[in-house]
């Protein structure tokens, strides 16, 4: 049976139906609670409107009783009786009765209050007086039991006076309070509910305003939103706008990338092409296996430049979706020169590490590995067969600092800036390459907020120093 009861999807609602709900049952808990007092204060209010005017009957009644003769005489007055009269519906008992509960006048077999219950007066008074509720002739009544200390001469006692009304008018009037109450309540309940939908309307107003500010705009508009706004929202406005900002730099360099990689591909391919044609159409075995060789270095060109456009790609991706850990620098560039020992050899060139132990960084380490392996890879293809690429790894207090140097032709001065940027190769430099390697780089180094410097080396080559700093505790 309760599987069958599906609970509504509270997560699902909008801001605006949860503050509706809310303060709609904060409203009605209030409601029920004024209804509660309000039913209270009538029944109060009720009782004693009508015990007054129980009491200023009795009263009346205990002025006009007399001792005439040394015998006690009651003459009813007709003002008390029409007091009691104000409620036509209900019926009225009454008794007198003298010392020793002595019947006077009256109904004799009224109830007495109940047993433990005391009179309200005080020292000194000539009346005493108490109230209670009791069944009489299958009715609920309300009691008044006034006693008059009556003293003379030859007399000394306490004259009882008790009067009962049915409770009909008591409860009409409480129920016509109450009613009342009902309807004032009903009507602030409605009116603060629409006060509440209206000041939860226009407090919600400005997001629905930044809602459709986003609807009308195309896929490609990444400018910033410029609203006025309360100030908890300007947050949100603010987020939106670095956000697109962030989204529209993003776009461009990989519009910039994309039109740069397809430029840097169709060369190449064209040019694969035409040499691959031109094989086909050579009727020379030995012109055509040269040129058949030429074929095979540009698509091995090719393949390092999409390779390296593959790589680039994945390493943006990484560094925007992976959060920093904890990077062990020292272990990574020992296994990488491991790794490009073997190749490194057979080129004719040496490649030694030295560093410190226990280098630690917080970072993406993938991102590191691509940094460092371009940084060798770049070295070791521009080194001389029998020179040497030295890595150096140390750190300090203030930072960690990775140098990679070599002994090839170098980079002049001029050209150091540029390249940094993608596909940049020298005009003077005959070595196969993409372009990419310190592009990537310096990328990694840039998101790592290291600084990368390039230095002649001594008495040739170059040095590639990537410095990391650390951050202070603060």
């Amino acid at each position: 049976m309760w599987s069958k009861i599906r609970l509504p999807d509270v997560g699902r609602w909008s801001i605006r139906r949860r503050l509706l709900c809310m303060t709609s049952l904060l409203l009605i808990a209030v409601s029920l609670l004024g209804v509660r007092a309000a039913q209270s204060y009538a029944q109060r209010s009720a009782q004693l409107s009508y015990d007054r005017l129980l009491t200023g009957a009795a009263l009346q009644i205990a002025e006009q009783i007399s001792l005439r003769q040394g015998r006690v005489v009651a003459d009813l007055p007709r003002a008390a009786f029409e007091t009691l009269a104000l409620a036509p519906d209900d019926r009225v008992y009454y008794r007198i009765m003298g010392p020793g509960d002595a019947h006077i006048t009256g109904y004799d077999d009224l109830p007495a209050p109940p047993i433990g219950q005391t009179a309200d007066s005080h020292a000194g008074d000539a009346f005493r007086k108490q109230f209670f509720d009791a069944d009489y002739r299958g009715e609920a009544v309300r009691f008044v039991l006034l006693e008059r200390l009556l003293t003379e001469t030859d007399f000394s006692g306490y004259i009882r006076i008790q009067i009962g009304q049915t409770r009909l008018a008591r409860t009409s009037l409480a129920d016509e309070i109450s009613l009342r109450a009902l309807q004032l309540i009903g009507l602030l309940f409605g009116v603060a509910l629409l006060l509440v939908s209206l000041g939860i309307w226009m407090t919600l107003r400005p997001l629905d305003q930044l809602d459709r500010a986003l609807a009308r705009r195309s896929s490609v508009d990444l400018s910033p939103l410029d609203m006025a706004v309360p100030r908890e929202i300007s947050k949100l406005v603010h987020t939106i706008n670095h956000f697109m900002q962030q989204l529209g730099g993003t776009l461009n360099g990989l519009q910039r990338f994309t039109s740069e990689a397809a430029h840097q591909i169709r060369t190449p391919l064209a040019g694969l092409r035409s040499q691959a044609q031109n094989a086909l159409d050579e009727e020379d075995t030995t012109l055509r296996q040269q040129q058949l060789g030429r074929v095979l270095e540009s698509a091995d060109r090719l393949s390092d430049t999409v390779n390296q456009l593959l790589s680039q790609a994945v390493l943006a991706h990484r560094l925007r979706s992976q959060p920093a850990e904890s990077v062990a620098l020292d272990s990574l560039v020992r296994d990488l020169c491991r790794e490009l020992a073997l190749p490194t050899l057979e080129q004719g060139v040496e490649l030694g590490y030295e560093g410190d132990a226990s280098v630690q960084l917080q970072g993406n380490a993938f991102a590191l590995r691509q940094m460092v392996q371009n940084i060798l890879e770049n070295a070791i293809r521009y080194s001389n067969p029998g020179s040497e690429v030295r890595v150096q790894l140390q750190q300090d207090e203030r930072s960690i600092s990775l140098a990679v140097a070599d002994k090839g032709p170098g980079i002049p001065d001029a050209e150091k800036p540029l390249v940094f940027e993608r596909f940049y190769r020298s005009p003077g430099n005959s070595r196969t390459g993409s372009g990419l390697g310190l592009a990537i780089a310096k990328e990694v180094a840039s998101y790592h907020r290291a600084s990368l410097k390039l230095s002649d080396n001594e008495p040739a080559g170059l040095v590639v120093t990537v410095r990391f700093h650390r951050r202070r505790a603060t």
